[in-house]
């Protein structure tokens, strides 16, 4: 792995909601101490049980983070896209990391290393704020997951998921293209379901002509008629 400049990595920062609106000495000074990981698809930034050395911010490309075990099987549990920032908890508890950080296509990671986030914590209540905040609504994201995961079917889980991602890419519209943020076997472990049983039920919704399936690509004629389906 190897470093970017500090005027590159300066760049990247100042476009991030959490250091976009440092004092400029304090951002050069933080561009100073950080680094970028340029990783290739598969390639893994961390792996369960290593150290926290500093908060991630993704500059391009998708991450997933997933928890293994002992027979090689995994369990996705967090995709996340370009502008995600994570490995909060593990810097501010100083514990290791529980899961494992792997690239699902080329992707660029910017490192704060954790003493200057914890400085800047001490010293900038804002900064303090936008991290908490960040955190906050990643808790919040995660316990309507586990909702999800504990009181829907399958069918539930799909349906719901389908609802966010068409709210996200075009909110309010009834009839929406959307894209998938992975492969179908990622975000079937996401959605805590086989890849068997992510496939059936997409292929269930056609058959309703709820939605059009090409392989990542998902159209769905009516959004109304979709959420309906939750009933």
């Amino acid at each position: 792995m190897r470093d970017t400049s500090p005027i590159q990595i300066e760049t990247h920062l100042s476009r991030t909601s959490l250091f976009g609106d440092l004092p400029e000495p304090r951002l050069q000074r933080v561009a100073r101490a950080s680094k970028m990981f340029p990783l290739g698809k598969h390639s893994a930034l961390f792996h369960s049980g290593e150290a926290c050395q500093g908060l991630n911010l993704i500059i391009y490309g998708q991450l997933k983070l997933a928890f293994s075990s002992t027979d090689g099987s995994e369990k996705v549990f967090d995709i996340l896209q370009s502008g995600s920032c994570f490995g909060e908890t593990e810097l501010l508890l100083d514990e290791p990391y529980r899961v494992h950080a792997q690239a699902l296509d080329d992707c660029l990671v910017l490192q704060v290393p954790r003493a200057t986030v914890l400085e800047l914590i001490g010293d900038d209540g804002e900064f303090a704020y936008k991290m908490l905040n960040g955190m906050s609504k990643r808790i919040h994201d995660l316990l309507l997951d586990l909702e999800d995961f504990t009181l829907l079917s399958g069918t539930g889980r799909v349906v719901g998921f389908l609802l966010r991602e068409a709210e996200a890419t075009e909110p309010g519209a009834d009839k929406v293209v959307i894209r998938l943020p992975a492969a179908k076997g990622v975000v079937a472990s996401r959605l805590n379901l086989s890849a068997e049983h992510f496939s059936r039920i997409l292929h269930e919704l056609a058959d309703r002509d709820l939605l059009t399936v090409s392989q990542r690509t998902l159209a769905i004629p009516s959004i109304k008629r979709l959420r309906n389906a939750l009933v």
